[in-house]
Protein backbone atom coordinates (compact mmCIF):
# COMPACT_ATOMS: atom_id res chain seq x y z
CA UNK A 1 0.00 0.00 0.00
CA UNK A 2 2.44 2.58 0.99
CA UNK A 3 5.58 2.46 -0.68
CA UNK A 4 8.12 3.42 2.74
CA UNK A 5 10.72 1.04 3.32
CA UNK A 6 12.39 2.76 6.59
CA UNK A 7 11.71 0.94 9.72
CA UNK A 8 10.73 2.39 12.92
CA UNK A 9 11.07 -0.14 15.26
CA UNK A 10 13.99 -1.87 16.47
CA UNK A 11 13.82 -5.80 15.43
CA UNK A 12 16.76 -7.27 17.26
CA UNK A 13 17.55 -8.93 20.51
CA UNK A 14 17.83 -5.75 22.33
CA UNK A 15 14.12 -5.29 22.70
CA UNK A 16 13.63 -8.52 23.44
CA UNK A 17 16.84 -8.48 26.43
CA UNK A 18 14.87 -5.34 27.62
CA UNK A 19 11.61 -7.14 28.21
CA UNK A 20 13.43 -9.88 30.42
CA UNK A 21 14.88 -7.51 32.38
CA UNK A 22 11.83 -5.45 32.94
CA UNK A 23 9.18 -8.17 33.68
CA UNK A 24 8.92 -9.97 36.81
CA UNK A 25 7.24 -13.20 35.14
CA UNK A 26 8.53 -16.06 33.23
CA UNK A 27 8.16 -17.52 30.00
CA UNK A 28 9.08 -21.10 29.19
CA UNK A 29 12.83 -21.92 26.96
CA UNK A 30 11.42 -23.20 24.52
CA UNK A 31 8.39 -20.15 23.93
CA UNK A 32 11.60 -17.68 23.95
CA UNK A 33 13.62 -19.56 21.76
CA UNK A 34 10.70 -19.63 18.78
CA UNK A 35 9.94 -16.12 19.70
CA UNK A 36 14.03 -15.18 19.08
CA UNK A 37 14.29 -17.35 15.97
CA UNK A 38 11.50 -15.37 14.57
CA UNK A 39 12.83 -11.59 15.44
CA UNK A 40 16.48 -12.80 14.47
CA UNK A 41 14.78 -14.37 10.82
CA UNK A 42 12.81 -10.96 10.21
CA UNK A 43 15.86 -8.36 11.31
CA UNK A 44 18.07 -10.68 8.60
CA UNK A 45 15.24 -10.59 5.87
CA UNK A 46 14.81 -6.64 6.44
CA UNK A 47 17.71 -5.33 7.84
CA UNK A 48 18.45 -4.34 3.96
CA UNK A 49 15.68 -2.45 3.14
CA UNK A 50 17.31 0.95 2.15
CA UNK A 51 17.93 -1.39 -1.38
CA UNK A 52 14.54 -1.13 -2.48
CA UNK A 53 13.47 1.40 -4.85
CA UNK A 54 12.19 4.71 -3.56
CA UNK A 55 11.69 7.07 -6.57
CA UNK A 56 8.29 7.47 -7.74
CA UNK A 57 6.80 7.43 -11.49
CA UNK A 58 4.10 10.52 -10.77
CA UNK A 59 4.17 10.91 -15.20
CA UNK A 60 0.57 9.61 -14.49
CA UNK A 61 -1.79 7.47 -13.35
CA UNK A 62 -1.08 4.14 -15.82
CA UNK A 63 2.61 4.41 -14.37
CA UNK A 64 1.56 5.22 -10.68
CA UNK A 65 -0.23 2.07 -10.70
CA UNK A 66 2.50 0.35 -12.39
CA UNK A 67 5.33 1.69 -9.43
CA UNK A 68 2.77 0.19 -6.82
CA UNK A 69 3.03 -2.95 -7.89
CA UNK A 70 6.61 -3.10 -8.77
CA UNK A 71 7.93 -1.71 -5.16
CA UNK A 72 4.54 -3.85 -3.55
CA UNK A 73 6.09 -6.72 -5.05
CA UNK A 74 9.71 -6.12 -3.67
CA UNK A 75 8.50 -5.84 -0.41
CA UNK A 76 6.05 -8.63 -0.61
CA UNK A 77 9.02 -10.93 -1.91
CA UNK A 78 10.88 -9.98 1.53
CA UNK A 79 7.62 -11.33 3.36
CA UNK A 80 7.69 -14.41 1.88
CA UNK A 81 11.13 -15.02 2.53
CA UNK A 82 10.78 -14.74 6.32
CA UNK A 83 7.98 -17.31 6.29
CA UNK A 84 9.80 -19.58 4.20
CA UNK A 85 11.90 -19.39 7.50
CA UNK A 86 8.84 -20.84 9.74
CA UNK A 87 9.17 -24.70 9.92
CA UNK A 88 5.89 -25.12 9.90
CA UNK A 89 4.89 -23.35 6.96
CA UNK A 90 7.78 -24.92 4.42
CA UNK A 91 6.69 -28.26 5.60
CA UNK A 92 3.31 -28.08 4.44
CA UNK A 93 2.15 -28.91 0.88
CA UNK A 94 3.48 -26.91 -1.83
CA UNK A 95 -0.09 -26.49 -2.81
CA UNK A 96 -1.69 -25.32 0.47
CA UNK A 97 1.51 -22.97 0.57
CA UNK A 98 0.96 -21.21 -2.42
CA UNK A 99 -2.53 -20.54 -1.44
CA UNK A 100 -2.10 -19.41 1.96
CA UNK A 101 0.72 -16.71 0.57
CA UNK A 102 -1.59 -15.42 -2.44
CA UNK A 103 -4.75 -15.05 -0.41
CA UNK A 104 -3.08 -13.75 2.79
CA UNK A 105 0.01 -11.79 1.58
CA UNK A 106 -1.68 -8.70 0.76
CA UNK A 107 -3.49 -8.46 4.50
CA UNK A 108 -0.15 -9.43 5.48
CA UNK A 109 2.00 -6.61 4.05
CA UNK A 110 -0.72 -3.55 5.23
CA UNK A 111 0.16 -5.04 8.59
CA UNK A 112 4.15 -4.65 8.75
CA UNK A 113 3.42 -1.16 7.18
CA UNK A 114 2.82 -0.63 11.11
CA UNK A 115 6.43 -1.56 11.84
CA UNK A 116 6.83 2.17 10.09
CA UNK A 117 4.68 4.77 11.14
CA UNK A 118 5.46 7.61 13.16
CA UNK A 119 2.09 7.88 15.56
CA UNK A 120 3.58 11.26 16.99
CA UNK A 121 3.68 12.74 13.22
CA UNK A 122 0.88 10.24 11.61
CA UNK A 123 2.90 9.64 9.11
CA UNK A 124 5.94 6.89 7.89
CA UNK A 125 8.87 7.81 9.09
CA UNK A 126 12.33 9.71 7.93
CA UNK A 127 10.37 11.75 5.08
CA UNK A 128 12.21 14.51 3.30
CA UNK A 129 10.33 17.50 2.25
CA UNK A 130 10.70 16.67 -1.38
CA UNK A 131 9.37 13.30 -0.90
CA UNK A 132 6.75 14.25 0.65
CA UNK A 133 5.38 16.07 -2.18
CA UNK A 134 6.01 13.14 -4.51
CA UNK A 135 3.84 10.92 -2.11
CA UNK A 136 1.01 13.02 -2.42
CA UNK A 137 0.99 13.29 -5.79
CA UNK A 138 1.30 9.27 -6.50
CA UNK A 139 -0.99 8.96 -4.08
CA UNK A 140 -3.78 11.10 -5.67
CA UNK A 141 -2.78 9.51 -9.09
CA UNK A 142 -3.02 5.92 -7.50
CA UNK A 143 -6.27 6.19 -4.97
CA UNK A 144 -7.63 9.42 -6.61
CA UNK A 145 -11.03 10.65 -4.52
CA UNK A 146 -11.99 6.95 -3.23
CA UNK A 147 -10.96 7.64 0.10
CA UNK A 148 -8.88 4.38 -0.18
CA UNK A 149 -5.81 6.17 1.43
CA UNK A 150 -7.67 8.19 4.15
CA UNK A 151 -8.83 4.49 5.11
CA UNK A 152 -5.76 2.79 5.35
CA UNK A 153 -4.15 5.77 7.56
CA UNK A 154 -6.78 4.87 9.66
CA UNK A 155 -6.26 1.48 9.68
CA UNK A 156 -2.67 2.13 10.56
CA UNK A 157 -2.94 3.98 13.34
CA UNK A 158 -5.82 2.18 15.31
CA UNK A 159 -3.37 -1.21 14.50
CA UNK A 160 -0.55 0.68 15.79
CA UNK A 161 -2.19 1.86 19.07
CA UNK A 162 -3.48 -1.53 19.78
CA UNK A 163 -0.72 -3.63 19.22
CA UNK A 164 1.03 -0.28 21.02
CA UNK A 165 3.87 -1.14 17.92
CA UNK A 166 5.26 -4.10 19.75
CA UNK A 167 7.38 -4.82 17.08
CA UNK A 168 7.75 -8.57 18.90
CA UNK A 169 3.64 -9.04 18.76
CA UNK A 170 3.70 -7.39 15.60
CA UNK A 171 6.16 -9.85 13.88
CA UNK A 172 4.12 -12.78 15.68
CA UNK A 173 0.72 -11.26 14.83
CA UNK A 174 2.24 -11.64 10.78
CA UNK A 175 2.75 -16.13 11.24
CA UNK A 176 -0.58 -16.17 13.28
CA UNK A 177 -2.29 -14.61 10.18
CA UNK A 178 -0.36 -16.55 7.69
CA UNK A 179 -1.71 -19.74 8.61
CA UNK A 180 -5.38 -17.97 8.87
CA UNK A 181 -7.35 -19.98 5.75
CA UNK A 182 -10.38 -17.31 4.59
CA UNK A 183 -8.31 -14.39 5.87
CA UNK A 184 -8.86 -12.91 2.51
CA UNK A 185 -13.08 -13.56 2.52
CA UNK A 186 -12.70 -14.38 -0.77
CA UNK A 187 -14.82 -16.80 -2.17
CA UNK A 188 -12.81 -18.22 -4.73
CA UNK A 189 -10.02 -19.32 -1.97
CA UNK A 190 -9.62 -23.16 -2.21
CA UNK A 191 -10.20 -25.38 0.14
CA UNK A 192 -6.38 -26.75 1.84
CA UNK A 193 -5.39 -30.10 0.96
CA UNK A 194 -4.27 -30.33 4.91
CA UNK A 195 -6.44 -28.09 6.69
CA UNK A 196 -5.24 -30.41 9.91
CA UNK A 197 -1.70 -29.11 9.65
CA UNK A 198 -2.03 -25.58 8.81
CA UNK A 199 -4.63 -25.29 12.02
CA UNK A 200 -1.90 -26.87 14.43
CA UNK A 201 0.59 -24.04 13.12
CA UNK A 202 -1.84 -21.86 14.19
CA UNK A 203 -2.62 -22.89 17.37
CA UNK A 204 0.94 -23.00 17.95
CA UNK A 205 1.92 -19.58 17.24
CA UNK A 206 -1.04 -18.48 18.81
CA UNK A 207 -0.67 -19.77 21.61
CA UNK A 208 3.09 -18.39 21.51
CA UNK A 209 1.41 -14.87 21.03
CA UNK A 210 -0.48 -15.46 24.05
CA UNK A 211 2.35 -16.68 26.25
CA UNK A 212 4.42 -13.38 25.23
CA UNK A 213 1.75 -10.69 26.17
CA UNK A 214 1.03 -12.76 29.24
CA UNK A 215 4.78 -12.69 30.47
CA UNK A 216 4.71 -9.25 28.93
CA UNK A 217 2.13 -7.47 31.03
CA UNK A 218 -0.10 -9.86 32.85
CA UNK A 219 -3.19 -11.89 31.78
CA UNK A 220 -6.19 -8.71 32.43
CA UNK A 221 -4.25 -6.47 29.86
CA UNK A 222 -4.00 -9.38 27.38
CA UNK A 223 -7.15 -10.48 27.13
CA UNK A 224 -8.05 -6.77 26.70
CA UNK A 225 -5.51 -5.97 24.01
CA UNK A 226 -6.45 -9.24 22.41
CA UNK A 227 -10.25 -8.08 21.83
CA UNK A 228 -8.88 -4.78 20.26
CA UNK A 229 -6.88 -6.84 18.18
CA UNK A 230 -9.41 -9.20 17.19
CA UNK A 231 -11.36 -6.23 16.00
CA UNK A 232 -8.84 -4.67 14.05
CA UNK A 233 -8.39 -7.95 12.31
CA UNK A 234 -11.58 -7.24 11.22
CA UNK A 235 -11.31 -4.25 10.09
CA UNK A 236 -8.27 -5.56 8.22
CA UNK A 237 -10.45 -8.06 6.09
CA UNK A 238 -12.76 -5.67 5.18
CA UNK A 239 -10.37 -2.97 4.36
CA UNK A 240 -7.94 -5.50 1.88
CA UNK A 241 -11.55 -6.61 0.33
CA UNK A 242 -12.35 -3.44 -0.92
CA UNK A 243 -8.38 -2.34 -1.84
CA UNK A 244 -8.43 -5.76 -3.72
CA UNK A 245 -11.66 -4.70 -5.59
CA UNK A 246 -10.48 -1.03 -6.50
CA UNK A 247 -7.23 -1.93 -7.72
CA UNK A 248 -9.07 -4.89 -10.09
CA UNK A 249 -11.07 -1.54 -11.12
CA UNK A 250 -8.25 0.63 -11.87
CA UNK A 251 -5.93 -1.51 -13.54
CA UNK A 252 -8.80 -2.40 -16.11
CA UNK A 253 -9.93 0.99 -16.60
CA UNK A 254 -6.05 2.19 -17.10
CA UNK A 255 -5.32 -1.42 -19.22
CA UNK A 256 -1.89 -1.76 -17.12
CA UNK A 257 -3.22 -5.00 -15.78
CA UNK A 258 -0.88 -6.98 -17.85
CA UNK A 259 2.24 -4.63 -16.88
CA UNK A 260 1.79 -5.23 -13.30
CA UNK A 261 4.08 -7.37 -11.20
CA UNK A 262 3.35 -11.03 -11.76
CA UNK A 263 3.76 -11.24 -7.85
CA UNK A 264 0.84 -8.50 -7.27
CA UNK A 265 -1.23 -9.74 -10.08
CA UNK A 266 -1.29 -13.05 -7.88
CA UNK A 267 -2.24 -11.45 -4.66
CA UNK A 268 -5.02 -9.12 -6.52
CA UNK A 269 -6.33 -12.49 -7.54
CA UNK A 270 -6.40 -11.83 -11.07
CA UNK A 271 -4.17 -14.51 -11.94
Amino acid sequence: MDTDNDNFISHNKTELNRKVSTSGRSISIEDWSDIESIISSYSSIFQNQYSLCRSFDISDRKSALIYWSEFASQRALKLINFFQEIDEFENLNSDDRFTLIKYNLLSLYLIQKCLNYNPLTGTFINRKNEDVLKRRQFFALCYGTSGIRESFMSLIRSFSKVTEQDSILINLLLVVLLFSKGLSMNETEPELNDELAVNRAQSHYTKLTWNYLVYKQGEMKSVKQFTQILTEIERLQSFTKHFREFFLTQTKSTDTLERFAPLMQAVLNVT
